[in-house]
């Protein structure tokens, strides 16, 4: 063996020992990051699935309240189906909604002048109604 040699083997020595002392720390960082990250994905796993609970959740009490809000109004439609199939309730409608009258019926008609009924004070601050009424001239 030259001296070179044996000089060489105790300098790699230190340096293979210090490769040894750092893998556990290598290692003790690497457990640490997988762990880190299965957390992550545990939570990721964890929290997506409650989103899209709570999401359906408000859909479903969205689709509640439309729910009960058509059935009220459903409810509401048969007893208009119903008023209008009573003969009685069809005549009071015709004659109070649309002014109809039964034959044999007498029609009484007021023809009434606004400008008789409605007098306006001199002072009257709207000259358009007076005209309506046709007290313009006055």
């Amino acid at each position: 063996m030259s001296p070179a040699s044996v000089n060489e083997a105790p300098a790699s020595a230190p340096t293979r020992s210090r490769r040894r002392e750092g893998r556990p720390r290598v290692m003790a960082m690497l457990v640490g990051l997988v762990i880190v990250v299965s957390a992550v994905g545990l939570l990721a796993v964890l929290l997506f699935p409650w989103q899209s609970l709570n999401s359906q959740r408000r859909n479903i009490d969205h689709a509640a309240d439309t729910l009960e809000r058509l059935q009220a109004q459903t409810a509401h439609l048969a007893t208009q189906v119903a008023d209008a199939q009573d003969p009685v309730v069809v005549e009071r409608i015709a004659r109070e909604q649309l002014s109809l009258v039964r034959e044999g019926d007498t029609l009484y008609r007021l023809n009434v002048n606004p400008a008789e009924v409605v007098t306006l004070p001199p002072a009257w601050p709207l000259p358009g109604v007076a005209h309506l009424l046709g007290n313009g001239d006055r």
